[in-house]
């Protein structure tokens, strides 16, 4: 047995399973007819309006480049695909929407010149090859809309933000999910980059059994990772692991769910909706502390209690943990709090332990017989036998190591000498009390910091990482340890485990 006790057996993440991806596929339209006439049309593509030439409302006129935008509007008026594109070159960017709109209302073989003209490296090349994209999907040729959608992202205009939208929902139209492609999306730049990389290492040693991972940058912004969903349906991805933020999680599985492309989330969120494709691949702050009460119900624990920091973790923490610890029948006695930034924490601990001469009788009669001494003598009415102790390896040790120094007797050995207990304590047996810790006491560095206070507590974690000394989940920590040259974290264990799930249910 470990000094700290790394609990395996409790990990709630082995039990996320991906269901079987279904997409439906999109009935083919009819043919289509003879060309639409010049006049005033209304068309519905793929959820967008657009009004042809005679039915909208005149193109907007801004005071500047009137030379351009008298040639665009002489090659508008003549229906000219070659001189449009020509002549949108210049203005593209300030006449946009009547370019696009120009552009919806030729046929297929003016659109062919037009492309055929227009140069890749500059607008309005994307847009026609879209335009082209589109019609082929409506007249049923999946295969060609593909060909015209490939034309379209290689195009420097495929990056506005309008055909890109257009682009993504038409590619998870007609781009057949690959079972070999797995999109995974990391914040690879910007200033979550280091975390992203770690995270990318640690997938990379999952076994691909056949599968191509396409890792794809959210740059760690909510747009960022709107546009890595789009990417993946244009691979054709048949699912997406990741991303890690809150908000980019929230963002991307909203845009995975209107695209139909499965999503498992790498960020710490609460709920998922597996109905919708949505997966949650790591666990919550609130899970882990479920996942505690589980553990102490397992072990027949009567009483307990709970000490978090005072911040919004450790509240959810706390609040889940009595939650679950109640609903399995574990009386919770006490929850208390204290500053996870104060320098001196006994304030806060002497609260929690009710040790105000004030209120506490007994103590207040045995400082009067003792004098300042007694603090150290004084034994605490203790009435919970285990405490859950939710916070990182080092707070977590400096909190545990007051708890001897107030009277609290804490579990350091399997069987403990009674007798030995009753002459400390002034002929009382004390509640010897079983530490429980987080994930934050996943740590080598906490039987360096706790010593002897922490040696007999328990661990739950749903990855217990470096303190797993046997199995797959060490094998993987000591590999990662050794490509990143230090001590892989949690999360970094956790997407391992994640993108083998993924690979595996694909």
């Amino acid at each position: 047995m470990t000094r700290a006790r790394a609990r395996r057996d409790a990990r709630g993440l082995a039990r996320w399973r991906l269901g079987p991806v279904a997409l439906a596929a999109l009935a083919a339209a009819p043919a289509c007819g003879p060309r639409t006439p010049r006049g005033s049309w209304l068309e519905e593509e793929l959820g967008q309006s657009r009004v042809g030439p005679g039915g909208g409302a005149p193109a907007r006129a801004r005071g500047t480049q009137a030379e351009a935008r008298a040639r665009l509007d002489a090659a508008l008026a003549a229906a000219d695909p070659v001189a449009i594109v020509t002549a949108a070159v210049d203005v593209a960017a300030e006449r946009r929407d009547a370019i696009h709109d120009a552009i919806d209302a030729l046929r297929v073989d003016e659109l062919e010149a037009a492309l055929a003209a227009a140069d890749p490296a500059r607008a309005p090349s994307g847009a026609l090859a879209l335009r082209l994209a589109l019609l082929a999907r409506h007249a049923g040729d999946a295969a060609a809309a593909r060909a015209w959608l490939d034309v379209h992202l290689a195009a420097a205009d495929a990056a506005d933000a309008a055909l890109a939208a257009r682009a993504a929902e038409l590619a998870a139209q007609v781009t057949p999910p690959e079972p070999a492609v797995v999109a995974v999306a990391l914040p690879l730049s910007g200033r979550f980059a280091p975390l992203g990389e770690e995270l990318r290492a640690a997938i990379e040693l999952a076994p691909r059994d056949g599968a191509t991972l396409v890792f794809l940058d959210t740059t760690g912004t909510e747009v960022g990772a709107i546009d890595a969903v789009d990417r993946a349906a244009a691979r054709g991805a048949v699912a997406i692991l990741g991303p890690v933020g809150e908000r980019e999680g929230g963002a991307a599985a909203r845009r995975a769910v209107e695209l139909g492309i499965p999503i498992a989330l790498l960020a710490p969120l609460d709920g998922a909706d597996p109905d919708a494709g949505v997966f949650r691949m790591v666990a919550s702050a609130a899970d882990e502390a479920r996942l505690a009460a589980r553990v102490a119900a397992q072990d027949s624990v009567p009483t307990a209690a709970v000490l978090a920091p005072r911040d919004d973790v450790g509240q959810a923490m706390a609040d889940a943990f009595v939650a679950e610890a109640t609903a399995l029948g574990i009386a919770v006695t006490r929850v208390g709090t204290y500053d996870p930034t104060a320098t001196d924490l006994e304030p806060d601990l002497k609260d929690f332990l009710d040790l105000d001469p004030a209120r506490n009788e007994r103590l207040a009669r045995h400082l009067r017989r003792h004098g300042k001494k007694g603090w150290q003598t004084f034994s605490p009415d203790v009435d919970f036998s285990l405490l859950y102790l939710p916070d990182s390896h080092d707070r977590a040790a400096l909190v545990a190591a007051f708890l001897p120094y107030l009277g609290v007797e804490l579990r350091t050995v399997e069987f403990p000498d009674l007798d030995l207990l009753a002459r400390k304590h002034g002929g009382r047996i004390p509640q010897v009390v079983q530490l429980l810790g987080s994930a934050g006491w996943r740590h080598p560095g906490l039987l360096t910091r706790g010593g002897e206070v922490v040696e007999g507590a328990v661990i739950v974690d749903v990855c217990a990482g470096a303190l797993d000394d046997v199995g797959a989940s060490g094998e993987v920590a000591a590999r990662l340890r050794e490509r990143l040259g230090r001590e892989p974290g949690r999360a970094a264990l956790e997407a391992h485990d994640a993108a083998r799930l993924v690979i595996a249910a694909r």
